[in-house]
């Protein structure tokens, strides 16, 4: 824990005392906005998804993380740091042999009975559940049965969010431990060729889902839930002026094209093109429903590759750039001028990624997010997070004509307004 980071030196009792009023503050909010109080029941209402509510929620947390760390002290901070990676085991034997999916929605059932219906012996379900119970996932309402509590419950019920967490603790674990072997291997530089994952798993990530058609599409979704726990589809809505465009809106890189379908329900005069892989579209395929379905196409197209649609109104490249090195970054943003070229000069290339603010700009709880995130793209896919001057740098690379016209931050995720000079 980052020393500067405390708000003042105090006593004990002082942070108990700025935890209590930070958990007043929270109160107030939700009073103020005719809102219920959280609960541990399953049917408790979502906390607020907004900003305010969540610089009051980061408050509220780093008061609590402060007086925790205090209380436990440097051996125990480390224990638990340490030990993290066995309640992630246990997260993914749960997920793997179907824990969540069999644990019934409402009621209990016996650790005997969930043994036999997910195939494992007894003595080792009990202790994956027992150790779960101890990071509030599940419940033990009785002696040997298991029910559902908030955390369990989410990933009974939400599957893109199921598949998140399940890809994480799956094959991007597996290459997290790989990166000390990969630094060692390449101590003074990296790129988007060698990475992590590539050392722990023999393939570069995109090539490793090519082969695994399931894992493919698991990870389709699990982006879509990654959208739900990070990055705000709403924020991307509401930055930009959406409602003044006419015509095709091209989601470069757009995945199973989830952001696609949410700007398309808010905006009925836009039509949206998602580019990407086959196997990406054919998850977003099911997404799909019948209000947006004639406005939204899919297309097979690497952002590597020369921009082939005329004529836009706009391109988004949203959370793609942060995957890459600079100099992949480079060619990406180079293969985005001819369809530039080919739309009117107010075609706005409008670049969606995690922004890195100005440094000690950022409350601990998001700083520590960020910072997750930029470990993630290093062992995956050998990017990196970048601030708006690293962007403006790469894009002068790529093409001179390009420029900046508006950046607007906003959470993790920002939004660069980005035009070619003609």
């Amino acid at each position: 824990m980052s020393e500067q980071s405390h708000p003042v030196p105090g006593t004990l009792l002082a942070l108990a005392n700025d935890i209590r009023d930070k958990t007043r503050a929270i109160t107030d909010y939700l009073e103020a906005n005719s809102l219920t109080e959280p609960t541990f029941s399953t049917e408790s209402v979502a906390r607020p998804e907004t900003l305010d509510y969540a610089r009051l929620q980061g408050d509220l947390q780093r008061a609590v993380e402060d007086l925790q760390y205090l209380v436990e002290g440097p051996k125990r901070h480390l224990r638990a740091l340490c030990c993290q990676g066995y309640e992630l085991a246990a997260i993914q034997v749960a997920l793997e042999f179907n824990f969540f999916e069999l644990v019934p929605s409402s009621g209990q059932i016996s650790f005997q009975e969930l043994s036999k219906l997910a195939g494992v012996d007894l003595d080792r379900t009990s202790r994956i559940v027992r150790l779960l119970l101890t990071e509030s996932v599940f419940k033990e309402p009785t002696p040997g049965h298991v029910s559902h509590n908030q955390t369990s419950y989410l990933l009974h019920t939400d599957q893109e969010i199921r598949s998140t967490v399940h890809y994480t603790v799956d094959e991007m674990l597996k290459a997290a431990s790989a990166t000390a072997d990969n630094i060692k291997d390449s101590p003074d530089k990296y790129n988007s060729a060698v990475t992590p994952f590539t050392t722990r798993h023999g393939l570069p990530i995109f090539n490793f889902y090519e082969n695994d058609s399931l894992r493919s599409i698991r990870f389709a979704k699990a982006m879509a839930g990654w959208a739900k726990l990070n990055l705000n589809i709403n924020a991307l809505r509401d930055a930009f002026p959406w409602g003044t465009l006419k015509g095709t809106v091209v989601d470069v890189g757009g995945g199973s094209g989830k952001v696609s379908i949410t700007l398309a329900q808010s905006f009925p005069d836009l039509n949206f093109i998602v580019q990407d892989s086959a196997d990406m579209h054919a998850a977003g395929q099911l997404l799909l429903t019948d209000d947006v379905r004639s406005r939204i196409t899919f297309a097979q197209h690497s952002f590597f590759e020369p921009q082939p649609v005329s004529n836009a109104a706009a391109f988004i490249l949203r959370a793609c750039a942060l995957n890459w090195c600079d100099a992949d970054v480079i060619t990406m943003f180079q293969a985005m001028v001819p369809g530039l070229e080919r739309s009117p000069p107010t075609t706005p290339l409008l670049i969606n990624d995690l922004i890195v603010p100005v440094q000690g700009s950022l409350p601990r709880e998001v700083e520590r997010g960020m910072r997750q995130i930029d470990l993630i793209m290093l062992v995956c896919f050998g990017g990196k997070l970048r601030t708006e001057a690293e962007f403006g740098a790469l894009l002068k690379q790529a093409d001179e004509r390009y420029e900046i016209r508006s950046f607007r931050p906003d959470g993790l995720m920002g939004l660069l307004e980005v035009y070619l000079r003609r």
